[in-house]
Formats: C-alpha cells, sequence, structure tokens
C-alpha cells in the first residue's frame, strides 16, 4: 500500500511525475500531473480573466494592427536584426576602437546564434 502513495518528483523534464511502482490489479502507477492541461486543451494557451499592457502607446489601434497584420514584436525585430547583420558584414573595420569592433562581433555572434537555433526548429 505504501508504494501506491509516492512522492511527487520534480526532475529536469517539462512536468512533475508522480510514480511510486505498481498498484494492485492496475499495472504501473506512473502519471504525468499537468492541472492547466483540461483548461488549456479546452480554451487553448490563452486563458486571462484581464489582460495588462505593459507600454503606454500613443496609437493603440495602429499597433494592434500592425501586430495582426504585418508581424509580432520578435518577427519585426527578426527582421531589423538581419538588415543589420548585412550592414555590419560591410561594415569596415578599420580605425574602431577595441570596444566598437568587440559590440560588432558581439551582434554578429548573436546572429550566429540565432541562426542555429532557427535551422535546428526547421
Amino acid at each position: 500500500m505504501a508504494q501506491m502513495l509516492a512522492p511527487l518528483s520534480i526532475s529536469d523534464t517539462d512536468m512533475p511525475v508522480a510514480s511510486g511502482g505498481i498498484g494492485p490489479w492496475s499495472g504501473g502507477v506512473a502519471q504525468a500531473i499537468n492541472p492547466w492541461r483540461f483548461i488549456t486543451t479546452l480554451m487553448g494557451n490563452q486563458f486571462s480573466i484581464f489582460s495588462i499592457n505593459l507600454g503606454r502607446s500613443t496609437a493603440p489601434q495602429i499597433e494592434a494592427k500592425i501586430l495582426d497584420e504585418v508581424g509580432s514584436y520578435g518577427r519585426q525585430i527578426g527582421r531589423i536584426g538581419e538588415a543589420l547583420e548585412v550592414l555590419v558584414k560591410e561594415f569596415p573595420r578599420e580605425g574602431l576602437s577595441e570596444q566598437a569592433a568587440a559590440a560588432l562581433e558581439d551582434f554578429s555572434a548573436q546572429m550566429r546564434e540565432i541562426r542555429k537555433i532557427k535551422s535546428a526548429r526547421a
């Protein structure tokens, strides 16, 4: 009987798991525990009673239309990064201070990491 009342174990996985061996007439009793799965299955991944706007926009309707029709903030920043990457590659490094050259290299390294993550996703 003690095996059936297993402690909750939280490991490196996404969800906590309760495992305690085998119960009588039931086989293994390991079960993934995710109390929000029922709600998110019914309502999608969005669940809230109210929304919080963390920014003050002078034209919130225009901003919402841009987000709906053009792209998310992430997509917009990604496109800016890609365009800036072209300029950084072509920018002459002669005469730059050590700090300025390091900033350009940091940006290039960050864009390489982003490309690596995007290619792993595809």
